[in-house]
């Protein structure tokens, strides 16, 4: 009896495409990509379909849909398309597997979660690579077997140029404030551990330091969330400086001690550091493959998808999720605004 395969229609050949989603999709066990689509302006869509030798290329998702062959979608697009497309994909009958973050607002993202419920024999997901992290995971196995004591709070640092490679907007309005995109990862792996939080502070500043046009973004915020029982996580997004060194850093505060990323990726690839009054040691096999080599940070979450589809499991990062962090940023945006504590609706 033949293997069974998933078969997949890229949509979107942009930078994440090429660079991890379209050489995860064809190296991943069990999986193979049969069509790419893009818009009318068909170069990079050759181009990506070219090099991993696609015969089925196209520009129109309804035709792609009906024609491709496919199993599964995977979403690669601009957010502001996503959710359409997701109940498009759902509605032609296909496994979706969607970029992040899943909407530009909370209702957008409940009406996904929505259309997942009505197409219930469907695998969906919406992507955190950051969780396949062997960083990540070493984190959780050390959190189970309680070397550091009790999970009390955490705080995660990203300071970067803002990533834009299609030269988008950078406006408030269709979802571009760091929190929706940078901070998805953060806040959604705060979720994770701690689960969802009751309420939320954001002090944020914009100040467009290159006087980019277009541009309204908050490029500094500084973001408390409230757990029960008194946890909390600070997250700090900094996107003034477009020309500096990347700084991405964690700590994870647990009663007995504290568990350090002081390079995280997926810009690099370090191990983590446990310190407790007993032990203050770097674990050296906390990295992701080879320590300082970049692997494809997409593969093994679209392994797990694959793997969930086939064996018929449950994908580790799921559409709910996605949408609780949009509900959660949705939060944030109305502290940045209103400078006091917002609580946290529950998913409905």
């Amino acid at each position: 009896m033949a293997e069974k395969v998933l078969k997949w229609l890229l949509v979107g050949p942009g930078n994440i495409a090429k660079t991890r989603v379209a050489p995860a999709l064809v190296t991943a066990d069990r999986s193979k990509l049969t069509a790419i689509c893009g818009s009318k302006r068909r170069t990079r869509t050759q181009e990506l379909a070219d090099k991993y030798q696609v015969n089925l290329t196209f520009d129109d998702l309804d035709e792609a849909l009906e024609k491709s062959g496919a199993d599964a979608v995977y979403i690669a697009t601009p957010h502001t398309f996503h959710v359409d497309m997701l109940k498009r994909a759902l509605a032609a009958g296909k496994h979706v597997f969607c970029e992040k973050p899943l909407g530009i607002n909370a209702a957008e993202c409940q009406d996904a979660v929505r259309a997942v419920k009505n197409a219930p024999h469907l695998k969906t997901a919406c992507s955190n690579y950051r969780l396949f992290t062997n960083q990540f995971r070493t984190l959780e196995q050390l959190l189970n077997d309680g070397v550091a004591g009790e999970l009390l709070g955490a705080w995660m640092q990203d300071e970067e140029g803002y990533f834009n490679p299609g030269k988008h907007p950078l406006l408030k309005s269709v979802g571009a404030n760091p929190e929706h995109s940078f901070g998805f990862y953060l806040i959604n792996m705060a979720q994770k551990l701690f689960g969802n939080p009751e309420a939320v502070f954001c002090a944020a500043s914009s100040f467009n330091c290159e006087n980019v046009a277009e541009y309204d973004i908050e490029d500094m915020q500084n973001i408390i969330l409230r757990f029960p029982g008194g946890k909390q996580v600070t997250i700090l997004l900094n996107f003034t400086a477009q020309h500096v060194p990347l700084n991405h850093a964690y700590s994870f505060s647990c009663s007995k001690g504290r568990i350090v990323f002081p390079q995280c990726p997926p810009h690099y690839n370090q191990p983590i550091r446990l310190i407790t009054p007993n032990v203050n040691k770097v674990l050296e096999d906390s990295v992701t493959g080879q320590k300082g080599n970049l692997p494809n940070w997409h593969l093994p979450m679209i392994q797990n998808f694959v793997d969930a589809v086939l064996d018929d499991g449950t994908p580790a990062c799921s559409v709910e999720s996605a949408a609780m962090t949009a509900i959660i940023t949705d939060a944030i945006d109305r502290s940045a605004v209103s400078g006091k504590w917002e609580t946290v609706p529950e998913l409905l």
